[in-house]
């Protein structure tokens, strides 16, 4: 009797349908099992379909966690499994030179099919070799460390810089739970930090479309917003290893890459605080600071960018004007920080610009409008308190110092962090509006 592969009980919107918002959303998956019998779950399902001869990757510490499990069990059910072991134990990054050894390590194996056993960068280098070479792949979360697991995008550090890339998700997800709440806390402390993050995402994506018409999509917002209420309330349990809790972390992280895939890109996951993250990434590349785990670089983000929405949409904006040009006067210091980058980042900025010129005709034109804005805003502000005690409470501080973060880094790093990509963000709106230096120098005041 074939095996009943579970799927999330809520509601998701399938290939074809229309949501409320009137867009399709084109959503992959098709299986997501958390369960003690997923691995072997697996075996079952890639007969179903139909692979032969899937190919396993995974790195020295997946591999014990659990990577050996899914290459017995692929094999018990009578597939040509071969695999490849990235040996590093840390410092795994996906860049060319990983990108490289594992389409080397591919070769001529024949791998109708990929397993990715780890992960954010296992997955992401997996995600991306797979979409290169039209394989179709598997998840096999080995921590709720990361939102990427179903995402449609991948994180790669090309060149020292960190860029998401459109790629394939995968065909199913199967986790054990057992070993996801055994995984290092370090790395469910970083999940915690990166679903957390949404709370500032949430915001940066509604005042885009309350402030230029960016299109929002309440349905796939709901997807995020859900889990990431239950985490906030529910933080000593998953703190705790509790199995239940952290593969509810795990879910909730799903379910936001499943939102990913449905708006055909990260917005709904990731704003401001993930591009202080990525500009950190970038610094970390270059040798000027250590390599830290995305998911704290974002929750401690996180702290300073609410503080910097309550201060955009609470009343440090009185009256709007005319946006600013962004981008212009940038510091001979603010450019040294892209050096080697300066394309990238003309890039971004000028499809920014793009994005502002033409909607601007959304731009709230009356005082009324505005406080219009400022409300809609302000609601979605509710839940920050929770995800500040939330955050405190999985280690996660606000105060400058974190990670090797001090003040000077901090306030640099919001002042510029909105070249790193061209999604429009809380950063813009001070930009635009002559009060983002004000706005720094106001929180850091508060969180010093």
């Amino acid at each position: 009797m074939p095996p009943a592969f579970a799927t999330p009980a809520r509601r998701r919107a399938l290939p074809g349908d229309h949501c409320a918002c009137g867009a399709i959303h084109d959503v992959p998956i098709d299986t997501v099992v958390i369960d003690e019998s997923a691995i072997d779950q697996l075996g079952a399902y890639c007969k179903v379909r139909r692979w032969s001869r899937p190919f396993i990757v995974m790195d020295a510490n997946t591999e014990e966690a659990v990577g050996g499990h899914v290459v017995s069990a692929l094999s018990r059910e009578g597939l040509g499994v071969a695999a490849f072991s990235f040996p590093e134990r840390e410092g795994l990054l996906a860049d060319e030179t990983n990108v490289a050894r594992l389409e080397q390590a591919l070769g001529d194996t024949g791998a109708d099919s990929i397993v990715a056993v780890g992960s954010g960068v296992i997955t992401d280098l997996t995600r991306y070799v797979a979409s290169r070479l039209a394989r179709e792949f598997v998840s096999v979360p080995t921590a709720a460390s990361m939102d990427g697991y179903a995402s449609g995008v991948a994180a790669m550090q090309f060149k020292g810089m960190k860029t998401t890339v459109p790629a394939a998700p995968p065909v199913a997800i199967f986790a054990d739970p057992l070993t996801v709440a055994a995984a290092p806390a370090e790395m469910t402390r970083a999940g915690l930090g990166d679903l957390l993050g949404k709370a500032t995402a949430r915001v940066d994506w509604l005042s885009s479309h309350a402030l230029y018409a960016e299109p929002f999509c309440e349905e796939i917002e709901r997807r995020v917003t859900g889990p990431l209420l239950r985490a906030a309330t529910g933080v000593d349990a998953i703190l705790g290893h509790s199995p239940e809790a952290v593969s509810q972390l795990l879910s909730g992280l799903i379910e936001s890459g499943i939102a990913m895939a449905m708006a055909g890109s990260s917005r709904p996951a990731s704003g401001c605080e993930h591009h202080a993250s990525h500009l950190w990434d970038l610094l970390a590349a270059e040798g000027r600071r250590p390599h830290n785990a995305h998911g704290l670089q974002v929750g401690y983000a996180t702290h300073f960018a609410m503080r910097l929405q309550e201060f955009a949409f609470g009343g440090g904006v009185s009256a709007l004007t005319t946006p600013r040009r962004a981008g212009d006067g940038d510091s001979a210091d603010a450019r040294s920080w892209f050096a080697g980058h300066e394309t990238e980042v003309a890039a971004v900025m000028a499809e920014k610009r793009q994005f502002m010129s033409s909607h601007e005709s959304a731009w709230p034109s009356t005082a009324s409008h505005w406080e219009a804005v400022r409300a809609r805003v302000g609601a979605a502000m509710c839940p920050f308190p929770a995800v500040t005690e939330a955050l405190l409470a999985a280690g996660i501080p606000r105060e400058p110092g974190f990670l090797g973060l001090d003040g000077s880094t901090i306030a640099t790093t919001f002042r510029i962090a909105n070249r790193i990509r061209s999604r429009y963000t809380v950063l813009d709106f001070l930009e635009g509006q002559g009060r983002l230096t004000d706005a720094i120098d106001s929180v850091l005041s508060l969180l010093a």
